[in-house]
């Protein structure tokens, strides 16, 4: 009997287009599945200090508890090891070389429980008076507030965490063995082209970072986005980071494929992110029920996917994603980039004031172009 590390059979339906990923509604009706084999074990980084000169560490460890005492000078321990990440520019030079896979799986490890919505957080729930429509809260919330805050350690919702850089906090999601997917535009490009330092904590919660937090050594992308978007560069907004440890042998990661105009106005998609409006960014939040309402293709093989679902700074970077028929993870084919404005108008068919993802042929080919070079 094959496992879930295997790619499922799908039956075909009447649909005529190409298939599209299951809704929210068939979602809550499927089952849970257990843990599969044992889980594999992981060396959690808990932290990278640097020390004086002949300065050592020493552990103290009681029933429940162990800690990491540090020898300080005078002025108190050095700042935290924090490796830069070294850029890395694809071009279609670069890409025709390489044999990509535009639609790939992804993986659920052994020893973890399988559930297709998140688990609510205590207390998290987020429900606006009827009298609090169309709110601008510093991103754009269409009506009500769909959104619920999580906590959930299954898979694949422990995929999704946090990135950090010196400029602030993102969303991301790991996408290979040791990648994880966020937005260009998080990253801290500097006028040199480097791009500073970057972690990612996977399962981030409230501070507690159950799978450490992990440095990025090498950052992917089609361009260094700019905080503020043209049409153009949202239709590239992603990169894919590479880790220092392979964190997606031990969480898991999703599979990706590339979005399909004919998937318009269908309600299939999830989206996962750090809102900072709740809980100060120190909580994940879940919307289901997601419709993508117009694909825009721009040059380069990027779309720009305008939508009307709730985004707020903090959840940039986040995945958008659908499950695919008895698949046992979802597919990304969307990357959280810009915010829209209540203001400009009420959802339509048209892009000009919607929320957008990053997404298309080039979102597909970078991830596959790091699968191929950073296995």
């Amino acid at each position: 009997m094959a496992n879930d590390r295997q790619a499922s059979t799908r039956k075909r339906s009447k649909y005529r287009g190409p298939e599209p990923p299951a809704r929210t509604s068939a979602l809550r009706r499927r089952k849970e599945r257990p843990p599969v084999g044992e889980a594999v074990a992981a060396r959690v980084p808990v932290a990278d200090l640097r020390l004086p000169p002949g300065g050592e560490l020493t552990i103290q460890s009681s029933e429940d508890r162990t800690r990491v005492v540090a020898e300080a000078d005078s002025e108190g321990l050095k700042q935290p090891f924090r490796p830069e990440a070294e850029p890395v520019m694809l071009t279609r030079r670069r890409l025709e070389r390489a044999k990509i896979d535009r639609r790939a799986e992804g993986l659920r490890p052994f020893g973890a429980t399988l559930r297709f919505l998140p688990e609510l957080a205590k207390a998290a729930r987020l429900a606006p008076p009827d009298d609090d429509k169309d709110r601008d809260l510093g991103g754009t919330i269409f009506g009500n507030d769909d959104r619920y805050l999580f906590f959930d350690r299954s898979f694949p919702w422990r995929t999704t965490g946090q990135i950090r850089t010196a400029a602030g906090r993102c969303s991301g999601t790991t996408i290979g063995p040791r990648l994880v997917l966020t937005a260009s535009h998080c990253i801290n490009w500097d006028g040199d082209g480097g791009a500073g330092w970057i972690s990612f904590s996977p399962g981030y919660f409230d501070g507690d970072r159950p799978w450490g937090e992990i440095w990025a050594t090498h950052v992917i992308s089609w361009i260094q986005a700019p905080t503020s978007l043209t049409d153009q560069e949202t239709a590239r907004d992603y990169a894919v980071l590479v880790m220092e440890d392979r964190i997606g042998d031990v969480i898991g990661y999703p599979g990706y494929r590339a979005y399909d105009s004919n998937w318009n106005d269908g309600s299939y998609w999830q989206y996962i992110g750090y809102p900072g409006e709740l809980a100060s960014g120190e909580r994940p939040a879940f919307q289901g029920d997601g419709v993508i309402s117009s694909a825009q293709s721009q040059s380069g093989g990027g779309v720009v996917l305008g939508h009307f679902n709730e985004f707020t700074p903090g959840q940039s970077g986040g995945a958008a994603w659908g499950w695919w028929g008895r698949e046992p993870w979802p597919r990304v084919v969307g990357v959280g980039s810009t915010i829209g404005s209540t203001a400009v108008q009420t959802p339509s068919n048209t892009t000009s004031g919607d929320n957008e993802y990053g997404g298309g042929d080039a979102l597909s080919d970078l991830i596959g172009w790091a699968r191929a070079n950073f296995p």
